[in-house]
């Protein structure tokens, strides 16, 4: 079961600036004709303290928000979070091990599920925002990362608070958010250094129409009852221009 989990590199702040914009450089976007619901679960430890960063205020939250449907509407994806539920579990939030073995996600997933915090929904996709994620050790407030179920339902987030105060900052959040919502779509890995959302070493925002087949086909891509037209989408979307991502491979 293990082999589906992939790993998605942790990111760091750097010199390098590789444009989003680029994403949309080529062609206007698609209608949006699927949507991704999000649950987001903010994990704390047993006693509620500890609790790890979300996606900050209101305005931070919409603009990260923001960004990641401005990543998934090149694949006519819009990307709904809801209110986010709270969990004390101070494994779920740090886990036992550091770093922590990749194979917590799966132990996170199944007590969440019994607990009954997940959503009810199974094709609703959980992520749990906690302070230290599977499969990584603990970092700090300039690194987001994450570890997500390939063709499955379950993200292990991490959100550096430093992150969360300026856009290329916003922009790394949601680039790394992003990649892991592909991998639970059922993306894969691209090659390392190709300038793809799914790429390992975090090089691009693109997708390839192959990529885009399949997260159109996945059960987690809820066929849309109302499309909504591209001229709409990308005037929702076009602040996503004006920044810059800033990240590393580590």
């Amino acid at each position: 079961m293990f082999n589906k989990i992939h790993l998605k590199i942790l990111f760091i702040l750097s010199i390098l600036l590789l444009p989003i914009s680029q994403v949309f450089a080529v062609a206007v976007l698609p209608e949006i004709t699927r949507i991704v619901t999000i649950q987001p679960i903010v994990v704390s430890d047993n006693n509620g303290d500890n609790t790890a960063t979300f996606l900050g205020s209101a305005s931070q939250q919409a603009s990260i928000e923001g960004f990641i449907d401005g990543i998934w509407g090149q694949a006519g994806v819009d990307v709904n979070f809801l209110s986010a539920n709270l969990w004390n579990n101070t494994f779920a939030n740090e886990g036992t091990f550091n770093p922590r073995p990749q194979s917590d996600l799966n132990t996170i997933i199944n007590s969440a599920n019994t607990a009954g915090i997940t959503h009810d929904n199974p094709d609703f996709i959980n992520i749990f925002f906690v302070n230290t994620p599977a499969g990584f050790e603990t970092m700090g407030p300039n690194s987001a990362a994450g570890l997500a179920l390939v063709n499955g339902n379950g993200i292990s987030q991490f959100v550096g608070s430093n992150l969360l105060d300026f856009v290329s900052g916003q922009e790394t959040v949601a680039s790394v958010v992003a990649h892991e919502i592909g991998h639970n779509l059922g993306l894969f890995h691209t090659a390392n250094g190709i300038d793809n959302l799914m790429s390992p070493s975090g090089t691009g925002n693109s997708l390839t129409p192959e990529q885009i087949n399949t997260v159109l086909d996945s059960r987690f891509a809820i066929v849309s009852a109302v499309p909504v037209p591209p001229a709409v989408w990308l005037f929702g979307s076009s602040l996503i221009g004006l920044a810059s991502v800033s990240r590393r491979k580590i």
